[in-house]
């Protein structure tokens, strides 16, 4: 595993506690909308913008993106 690998595992890892808090999903319920719109490989794709992006701006851009998927986290 390279650097990066490493840094987005980490940012994935966190970001699974934030996104857990910010919708009010259990792990479970988050770990199905993961799935579902394959959000780990988003994260990755987009990991060097959410270098810059505080956490919020990251919660509303993987909603975002599970939106124009015709998803919801609510």
């Amino acid at each position: 595993m390279n650097d990066r690998d490493k840094e987005v595992l980490n940012m994935q890892l966190v970001l699974v506690q934030v996104l857990s808090r910010s919708w009010n999903k259990t792990f479970s319920e988050l770990a199905e909308i993961f799935r579902k719109y394959d959000v780990l490989s988003y994260i990755d794709i987009s990991y060097e913008n959410y270098n810059s992006t505080g956490n919020q701006g990251i919660v509303d851009d993987i909603q975002e993106y599970i939106e124009l998927q015709g998803g919801s986290v609510a």
